[in-house]
């Protein structure tokens, strides 16, 4: 830019001159407002449910340009991969001019909207889509189907990808923008972009500089329309545009927080006498609940978290338990070893073959498991079949390889993973067992308590059909949020669970909390029920996990602060573990209407040593 229009914009950022040639003076013809490298786009990994994220780095640029009938200014943005700029240098220089010439001269030979996100090919038409791609999951991710999939993707996809690199939109034509900063530093996110057709674009901000991004789109906002009140988007070129930064204000936290300090080594010590004791267990349950637990620790606490050991077992004890325990798996995996040929075929069949395709999957990002021939692979298989010998009334289910991968990478020891795994699996409550019962019984509770905490919410799911079913919910109850966090902060929310602390259920309050703090967005872009799983599941990898730590405690504190409870949430009231007598929660019990008589919820359902009946309350 020249130097005296570098002079005139910037005294008009100082003078905050208001006139309608200030858009020709802070935005020039063709100005480049905006580069970054290593923008990532991630393809869709919702058909191999246990893969790593695949990246795809590129350069996006974001251009100025002047409509010729208009003063207006609209922004361009464009991207190119990082992979075609190593093979075509000259594609950098062109593709502010020549590519959005192209671009819009297809649009007006084939009539397409200028809203319509374009690509250098044809996104793929719904009739030529292979079967798997046409589940409703699948379908709401169609916006990264045309990146390159991996190796394991068929010939025509892979052919059709790497056509489908490039693209460009013109933002005045989108319908939305979505900032999402992922670190408490706001310059780390995503960029989500939403054409009318409902057509996604997800740009991955992994190094930094979506905070100069988000500066650069609210001031092009401002200046288009700086008197417009939020009740007229209709003269809106989109309807909403949103830099989220969620937050937890000091209201909304639990009123210990903060003040409860991690489980380190020398923490650990003074909780255990001369015998080897835990004397105290409620100060344990809560120092890992609030503040945390030392990793170094997680191979000796876990154990009894998981209910390997008694709290009030000795060294000698708990030397005799893990030569019981010790003997004890070899014995179920002898008895694998040795079916008879039915039996074996039948095993082979229903198990070992599901076990072998999911353990070569699961978790390979992890250092624990990467590379090829890794024997801790086999170890994890061996777990699982164990395991099913050991619980053959629930056999094996997917999902269970991506419960027990952090267990042996943390153990690091087969029997122990084992018979901590077998722990796990039989906490239901706390972290579902992959079975439907369990799935439906938790999002009973779920949506319960969206209800009750969140009612605009809940309002905005009444609307859509078939929102309530919450299935951008179903991976979270499944695998206890995994796949929404990395791999420590995962570790952390599932310790806070296991210490049943308050509450047996408090992954329903982590589901909770990440439904409250961005349900603000989804209510103010009225995102239908394939939307909202597109909208939930772009998140995964991008949010701050302490901080929905820290709303969950709060939210906790809150229902244990009503006087008054629906009976399709008194079982959230019945003790299985500790939790629910570490203070005093007595709610009254309401029935909320019932075509049978007595409510299903409150037959025979025993809490606090009471049984309730119902009351004459209908909703």
């Amino acid at each position: 830019m020249p130097l005296p229009n570098i002079l005139k914009k910037a005294s008009s950022y100082i003078l905050g001159d208001n006139s309608q040639d200030n858009r020709r003076t802070i935005y020039q013809d063709g100005e480049a407002l905006f580069c970054k490298n290593n923008v990532c786009v991630h393809p869709p990994t919702l058909m191999r449910q246990n893969s790593d994220v695949v990246h795809h780095p590129g350069y996006m640029a974001i251009t100025c340009r002047f409509n010729k009938n208009s003063n207006v200014p609209t922004l361009h943005l464009s991207w190119i991969p990082n992979s075609t700029l190593r093979k075509h240098p000259a594609t950098l220089e062109n593709v502010n001019a020549k590519k959005l010439d192209c671009t819009a001269h297809r649009d007006n030979e084939t009539g397409t909207h200028p809203s319509q996100i374009s690509e250098e090919a044809c996104d793929l038409k719904s009739e030529e889509m292979p079967t798997w791609m046409r589940s409703p999951e699948l379908l709401a991710l169609q916006h990264n189907l045309t990146f390159p999939e991996s190796a394991t993707a068929s010939p025509v996809t892979l052919r059709r990808a790497h056509r489908c690199r490039r693209f460009s939109v013109d933002l005045s034509e989108m319908r939305s923008l979505r900032l999402f900063f992922a670190d408490p530093a706001c310059t780390s996110g995503q960029l989500v972009v939403a054409s009318r057709e409902s057509q996604y674009k997800i740009l991955h901000f992994h190094h930094g500089g979506l905070n100069r991004l988000a500066a650069i789109l609210h001031q092009w906002h401002q200046l288009l329309y700086p008197r417009l009140k939020e009740d007229t988007e209709e003269g809106l070129p989109y309807r909403h545009f949103m830099v989220c930064r969620p937050e937890v204000s000091r209201d909304e936290l639990h009123p210990e927080e903060g003040q409860v300090p991690m489980i380190t080594s020398l923490a650990w010590k003074d909780l255990l006498n001369e015998k080897g004791q835990v004397e105290d267990d409620l100060t344990l349950r809560k120092g890992i609940f609030f503040g945390g637990l030392e990793p170094a620790l997680r191979k000796i606490v876990w154990p009894f978290l998981l209910h390997c050991y008694s709290y009030q077992s000795t060294y000698e004890e708990r030397e005799q338990m893990d030569t019981i325990l010790k003997q004890e798996y070899e014995e179920i995996q002898k008895r694998r070893t040795t079916m008879n040929p039915k039996q074996a075929e039948h095993f082979l069949r229903n198990v070992v073959c599901i076990v072998e395709k999911d353990v070569v999957r699961t978790d390979r990002g992890n250092p624990y498991y990467a590379g090829e021939n890794n024997p801790n692979i086999e170890v994890m298989k061996n777990i699982l079949l164990n395991y099913a010998v050991y619980n053959s009334r629930l056999g094996y289910t997917q999902g269970m390889s991506d419960l027990l991968a952090p267990l042996l990478a943390e153990l690091n020891s087969e029997i122990e993973a084992f018979w901590c795994f077998a722990g796990l699996m039989e906490r239901s409550v706390t972290v579902c067992t992959p079975t439907d019962v369990d799935i439906d019984r938790n999002l009973c509770y779920l949506r319960e308590l969206v209800r009750i905490m969140v009612p605009d919410f809940y309002a905005h799911l009444q609307k859509h059909t078939d929102a309530l079913e919450l299935l951008f919910c179903h991976r979270w109850i499944l695998l206890c949020l995994k796949r929404e966090f990395p791999t420590e902060v995962a570790l952390m929310m599932w310790e806070a669970c296991w210490v049943n602390y308050l509450t047996d259920h408090f992954h329903l309050f982590l589901c909770l909390a990440v439904i409250c703090v961005y349900a603000d967005d989804v209510i103010a872009q009225d995102l239908r029920t394939d939307e909202m799983l597109l909208y939930f599941s772009s998140l995964a990898m991008y949010m701050d996990g302490n901080l929905i730590l820290r709303k969950a405690r709060g939210l906790l504190h809150h229902f244990r602060q009503l006087i008054r409870l629906p009976c399709t949430l008194v079982g959230l009231c019945r003790p299985y573990g500790p939790g629910m007598w570490d203070c005093t929660h007595d709610p009254v019990i309401e029935c909320v209407g019932h075509e049978v008589s007595p409510c299903p919820h409150l037959l025979l359902q025993s809490v606090y040593g009471r049984t309730f009946k119902c009351c004459s309350y209908v909703k």
